[in-house]
């Protein structure tokens, strides 16, 4: 990594904590020279597979952005208590990963003129309790593995996930507070931190009631999966953007462009669900229609459902019924997708979330990291990790 852009202490510790570390950062603070062609998702396209060539300069910089959250992480893992759920979070965060959430923070905190090195320990924070609400989801959804390694109620048992779970949660506000207390904006963090975890606890209970009703409205959908999904994302930027100390312009203009990006990811991920091989997508092909979810695909194909054919309205009515369908009809559904126009009407509120989200970066300044965060919402959209 670049000397002139590592911290020369641990990143995010206030004076006057932790027996007197005092955060300082090696000078000069320089930013990243960043050049490069900003170009739509390629996923919006029904037509092509190919993704587009990130440039060297943001792919350097990122790696450079998550070896700096890989240390801090693990430096806080240091100091983690209860010591005898430590095994438990270690195995949820320890499990590498893209670290997208953490490195947007740090994005957002350049973006606004801060230094983003202070923001890494924000962004693991944010990390801390995104897992969290992972080992919780596991849970619920009696799922087995987690990015290829089983879930801790499976290898260990039910109360002690559940039991680390929350330490993971307290955990990240112990963090919150050894190392931001004494930020002049600390009482906003604080507050931006509390309702994100809340309105995505409010998200999960709506997914859930979903599965109870056959007459959900696409605006419920939206709200749903902004809450559940896009939340998180729209922590990062804002938790960034104060770090930073960004203006309220700033923060209104991230807030929209993560909340618009995490929308696009989650329709993306419902089309992906259907279309993708189980290589690319990394999850059973077909996995949401199995289990009966409430998807932007079956929402807006139940909301158009006066205008299809009988068979078509019969298959609906199965799903509906079985709460999901078998793997061997899973294909039927696909096509059912296709000759109604939802795939299309899909491909199409991607394309117009992500275009929504870059208009946003345009109520910043033109900077290095404006430009990486085009960048990020292409990487993003295009699965290009």
């Amino acid at each position: 990594m670049n000397k002139a852009l590592t911290p020369s202490a641990e990143p995010g510790i206030a004076p006057g904590i932790s027996s007197g570390t005092t955060l300082k950062f090696m000078e000069p603070f320089v930013r990243p020279p960043f050049v490069g062609i900003v170009s739509l998702p390629q996923h919006i396209s029904n037509h092509s597979s190919a993704v587009s060539k990130l440039p060297e300069d943001f792919t350097r910089r990122y790696a450079e952005c998550k070896a700096a959250v890989e240390a801090t992480l693990q430096t806080a893992l240091k100091q983690a208590e209860p010591k005898n759920l430590l095994e438990q979070m270690k195995h949820v965060l320890a499990n590498g990963g893209k670290r997208v959430r953490p490195i947007l923070a740090m994005l957002a905190c350049g973006a606004v003129g801060g230094n983003p090195f202070y923001a890494a320990m924000g962004g693991v924070i944010i990390e801390i309790l995104h897992n969290f609400t992972l080992v919780h989801d596991d849970i619920m959804d009696e799922a087995q593995l987690r990015r290829g390694l089983p879930t801790i109620h499976t290898k260990w048992n039910t109360s002690i996930a559940i039991l680390s779970g929350d330490a993971m949660m307290a955990f990240a506000y112990q963090l919150l507070l050894k190392h931001y207390a004494l930020s002049p904006r600390f009482v906003e963090c604080a507050d931006l931190v509390t309702r994100a975890i809340l309105e995505v606890c409010e998200g999960q209970v709506s997914d859930m009631e979903f599965q109870d009703r056959a007459d959900i409205s696409m605006p419920e959908y939206i709200q749903m999966i902004e809450k559940k999904t896009a939340r998180m994302l729209e922590l990062c930027a804002a938790l960034g953007t104060v770090l930073g100390n960004g203006s309220a312009r700033d923060l209104a203009a991230l807030r929209t462009f993560a909340r618009s990006l995490g929308i696009a990811f989650q329709i993306l991920d419902d089309i992906l669900d259907v279309t993708a091989t189980s290589t690319e997508f990394g999850k059973t092909l077909g996995g949401d229609i199995i289990e009966g979810k409430k998807t932007f695909l079956i929402t807006h194909a139940l909301e158009h459902r006066n205008t299809m054919s009988e068979s078509d309205k019969a298959l609906l009515e199965e799903f509906l019924r079985n709460r999901g369908l078998p793997l061997e009809r899973v294909g039927l559904m696909t096509m059912l997708f296709e000759r109604n126009g939802t795939l299309e009407a899909a491909r199409l509120s991607v394309a117009d979330y992500t275009e929504h989200a870059r208009r946003a970066l345009e109520n910043l300044p033109q900077s290095e990291y404006r430009t990486m965060l085009h960048h990020f919402s292409t990487m993003l959209l295009e699965r290009c990790f």
